[in-house]
């Protein structure tokens, strides 16, 4: 009976230890006051994700304290697109267009209790932005070049160059799945203010301001970085 009384002690002290550890484990998983974390963009989902700066960040983290951290991030995007008209086979003509867009922001998030392993949180960045835009139209008898904005084959333009600068209030959350690893979801409701570039068209050695220029604002939301992975330093 005394080996009984023992070995059902032992169970319940070993269980005990065992959930207390466990316990210590899951509390760890979320960030603290000095820690680092880094994080990215994915498109495609889960199943079939690639990195993206496009529309998201790559963005630092340093917590002040547990429930407070400064943050910056980068967004870039950049394309290139050349486009062929073959309506009249002995005269080719071709029209490349160019384009990209750098966002830099500095901000501050508050972070909520959550859970042991999510963190819910809100806050606020400072924007700057750069946008620009350019076309090359060639054939056999015309070359032209588009600054500050886009073109088609028809000489319409569009895609205005700007550089811009805002405000942007956020909101978002992170689910740590393992010890350092979070994955995570952000939106964001943003006001910006700038000033379109001038669009100047090149030919024949003359260079002519056709539109652009002028001041713009605009509120708009936006999830940001789609499903965003990140990790602790």
């Amino acid at each position: 009976m005394k080996k009984v009384i023992l070995s059902v002690a032992a169970v319940f002290a070993f269980g005990f230890a065992n959930a207390q550890e466990q316990e210590k484990e899951v509390s760890g998983y979320k960030p603290v006051k000095g820690t680092i974390t880094t994080e990215v963009g994915l498109t495609g989902g889960l199943n079939n994700a690639d990195f993206d700066l496009n529309t998201g960040v790559l963005k630092f983290r340093y917590f002040l304290k547990d429930d407070m951290a400064v943050r910056a991030g980068l967004g870039v995007y950049s394309n290139k697109n050349e486009e062929l008209d073959h309506s009249n086979p002995s005269n080719v003509a071709t029209l490349t267009n160019k384009s990209s867009d750098i966002t830099l922001n500095l901000g501050v998030e508050k972070h909520f209790a959550g859970s042991d392993r999510l963190s819910t949180y809100a806050g606020a960045d400072l924007l700057i932005g750069f946008k620009n835009a350019n076309a090359e139209y060639s054939d056999n008898t015309t070359s032209a070049e588009v600054e500050g904005a886009n073109a088609d084959m028809a000489g319409n333009l569009s895609n205005n160059g700007r550089n811009y600068f805002g405000l942007r209030l956020v909101t978002g959350a992170d689910y740590y799945i393992a010890k350092k690893v979070f994955l995570g979801v952000e939106a964001g409701l943003n006001l910006t203010t700038g000033k379109n570039k001038d669009i100047e068209v090149s030919s024949a050695g003359t260079t002519t301001t056709v539109g652009g220029g002028g001041k713009f604002s605009g509120i708009d939301t936006a999830v940001i970085g789609g499903i965003r992975i990140g990790y602790q330093f």
